[in-house]
């Protein structure tokens, strides 16, 4: 299984130790990822997820994990919770459309508008 975070991507980093001579050995940097229960109340069940501390605080923030997942676009999701989203879209039933502006015509000032008329009735 892979460390990382399902909120915010982060992952397992290389880098240098450096000693006081500077030497230089490599080493990872291992984010600091907890196993936590988060239940869906859309949903009506729970989810294991693997996050980070930050990660942990963000969906905090948001209200939870519905609240979170619903917050943002699927393009900004890892691919568990945007999983997640789909199956909450789904079960809430179609997302209602935003229905159509309306075309508006190009405002025209008074002076436009007698020219317009002017050359059609010529």
């Amino acid at each position: 299984m892979p460390r990382v975070c399902k909120v915010t991507g982060k992952k397992t980093e290389v880098g240098m130790n450096v000693s006081h001579s500077e030497r230089h050995t490599k080493r990872t940097f291992l984010p600091n990822l907890h196993t936590l229960k988060f239940h869906s109340d859309i949903l009506g069940r729970d989810f294991s997820l693997r996050l980070s501390a930050a990660g942990l605080r963000t969906l905090t923030k948001h209200g939870g994990l519905d609240a979170y997942v619903m917050s943002k676009p699927v393009s900004r999701l890892t691919p568990e919770m945007a999983e997640i989203k789909r199956a909450i879209v789904k079960k809430q039933g179609a997302a209602e459309k935003p229905a159509k502006k309306a075309v508006r015509k190009p405002n025209r000032s008074a002076r436009l508008v007698k020219k317009v008329e002017a050359k059609k009735s010529k």
